[in-house]
C-alpha cells in the first residue's frame, strides 16, 4: 500500500493577505507634478502600440491617449528614485521578484473628450511579461477636468458606493500613487471634460511561474 502523500501549506501561515493594489498618498507634491509634466512637454508624442486578442492593431478600439516616454537621466532621476522607494515599500506586501524597471517612464495624456483605455492588463505574457508591479501617479489637479477615472476589476464589481466614493478621491489627489500587480484587470474610462496626465511606470523581473 504506497505511503499517504504530505500535505504541504500553499502559502506559509504568516503571509499578508492578498490586495489588488495600494495607495500612496502625496508622493509628489503639486509642484513637482507640474514640474514631470513640464519635462513631458519637451518630449516626442505617440499613440502607443498595441494589438487585440483577434490580432487588430487599430489603437483607438483600446485606447485613445497620447504618450510621452521619460527616459532616466539627469533631469528625471530623482523621478525614479521616488517611485523606486514606492515599489520597495509596496511590495513588502506582495513579494514580488523585482529587479528593476523595464522601460522608460510613460507620461499618459487624456486631453480629448472620450480619451480613454480599456479594460487591459499591463503585463503576464508575451513582451511584456517581465513587468511585475504597475504604479500610476496622479499628475493633475482633480478639479480641472472629469471623467478619466483610473478603475480596477475589483473596484467595479464588489465595491460599493461610499467604497467605490472613496477610492475615487483617493486616486484622483494630486501626488497619489496606485500600485497594483501589472496582472491586475484596470481601465480609465472616457473623459468628459478638461484634461488629465498620468505617469506609468513598471518594475519587472524574472516572468513569474
Amino acid at each position: 500500500m504506497p505511503e499517504p502523500l504530505e500535505v504541504r501549506p500553499l502559502l506559509a501561515v504568516d503571509a499578508p493577505a492578498y490586495r489588488t493594489h495600494q495607495v500612496v498618498p502625496r508622493v509628489f507634491s503639486p509642484a513637482q507634478c507640474r514640474r514631470i509634466i513640464e519635462l513631458a512637454d519637451g518630449l516626442a508624442v505617440d499613440s502607443g502600440d498595441l494589438v487585440g486578442a483577434d490580432g487588430a492593431t487599430d489603437v483607438e478600439q483600446f485606447r485613445r491617449s497620447r504618450l510621452s516616454w521619460l527616459p532616466f537621466d539627469e533631469r528625471s532621476a530623482w523621478v525614479y528614485e521616488k517611485l523606486a522607494e514606492v515599489a520597495e515599500r509596496t511590495n513588502q506586501m506582495w513579494r514580488f521578484d523585482l529587479t528593476g524597471f523595464t522601460e522608460d517612464l510613460q507620461v499618459t495624456r487624456y486631453d480629448e473628450p472620450g480619451a480613454f483605455y480599456t479594460w487591459h492588463q499591463d503585463g503576464l505574457d508575451g513582451e511584456v511579461a517581465g513587468r511585475k508591479l504597475s504604479m500610476v501617479v496622479q499628475l493633475t489637479d482633480p478639479t480641472t477636468y472629469e471623467g478619466a477615472e483610473l478603475e480596477l476589476l475589483e473596484v467595479v464589481e464588489d465595491y460599493g458606493d461610499e467604497q467605490a466614493a472613496a477610492w475615487r478621491t483617493a486616486t484622483r489627489r494630486q501626488g497619489a500613487v496606485v500600485a497594483f500587480p501589472a496582472f491586475e484587470y484596470h481601465r480609465v474610462t472616457p473623459l468628459v471634460r478638461g484634461e488629465r496626465r498620468s505617469l506609468v511606470c513598471w518594475v519587472g523581473g524574472p516572468p513569474f511561474r
